[in-house]
């Protein structure tokens, strides 16, 4: 992340609680809205934090691509709401 990213993009979305706090931490505070979690763009989820995959197995990946994609989804009825695209 450069300084400037924070001015120069709409929405930056953070995978986990530590990159949220690193990245709220330099950010400007008339910008902090734009920093989100990824997951809070899902429905359904109980889930704050993409989970690192390797400690689930196999199973683990699996897990975490259902998650991005739920989020994945919550993120284009947004931009398709807000009429981005």
């Amino acid at each position: 992340m450069h300084q400037n990213d924070f001015e120069k993009f709409d929405l930056i979305l953070a995978m986990d609680k530590a990159n949220y706090e690193d990245l709220i931490e330099i950010c400007p505070i008339e910008y902090q809205d734009k920093v989100k979690m990824f997951l809070s763009f899902s429905n359904n989820i109980s889930l704050h934090s993409v989970p690192d995959p390797y400690y689930g197995g196999s199973k683990g990946f699996e897990d975490v691509l259902d998650l991005v994609e739920k989020a994945c989804s919550g993120l284009f009825k947004l931009f398709f709401n807000l009429k981005i695209f």
